[in-house]
């Protein structure tokens, strides 16, 4: 059974002629780019590709980032809109407690009643705190990370209680 991969990067664009490559970070440990040989990559059209880094640099709050044979704007074109991706191994350790937001995607959100409101699609970044978007078929519930809120985590059971205020639901 193949190991499965998770999104350390996402390509925007490339850069100059040379075949550079802008990478949106989506890891909050940029500096594993530094040691890592290569990278599987999720093109748009579903495809995965192994590449070899031949050359990183930071420009905060991208990084950017060169393989080897893609040598020109040509020959990367067909990346951009990809996700960079690693084995789940080769995450960088948490100590006790600590969590990915991507342990996040895909986990279901009760009320305290038990009843289910949807699935978190994805997280914002705001700033202050984070806000999972949790989705049940058209229905979006954009859900504060509070403790005032937030009730239980269950990562073993990919589950959340929570408690919103009145009014927070659509």
């Amino acid at each position: 059974m193949r190991e499965s991969l998770v999104a350390i990067g996402k390509i925007l664009k490339p850069v100059g002629l040379k075949g550079e490559l802008k990478v949106k970070l989506l890891t909050d440990f940029p500096e594993r780019f530094e040691a890592l040989p290569e990278v599987s990559i999720k093109t748009q059209e579903g495809q995965t590709e192994r590449c070899q880094i031949s050359r990183m640099r930071y420009g905060p709050p991208f990084i950017y980032l060169m393989f080897e044979g893609l040598s020109s704007r040509e020959a990367v074109a067909h990346l951009q809109g990809g996700v960079l991706q690693i084995p789940q191994s080769e995450r960088v350790s948490l100590p006790e407690g600590g969590y990915f937001r991507s342990d996040f995607v895909g986990m279901a959100v009760f009320l305290k009643n038990e009843d289910c409101i949807g699935k978190i699609e994805s997280i914002i970044e705001t700033g202050s705190n984070d806000v999972f978007v949790v989705k049940d078929g058209e229905r979006e519930n954009l859900i504060p990370a509070l403790r005032t809120i937030i009730m239980n985590i269950d990562f073993k059971k990919k589950r959340m209680t929570i408690d919103p205020p009145e009014g927070l639901l659509s």
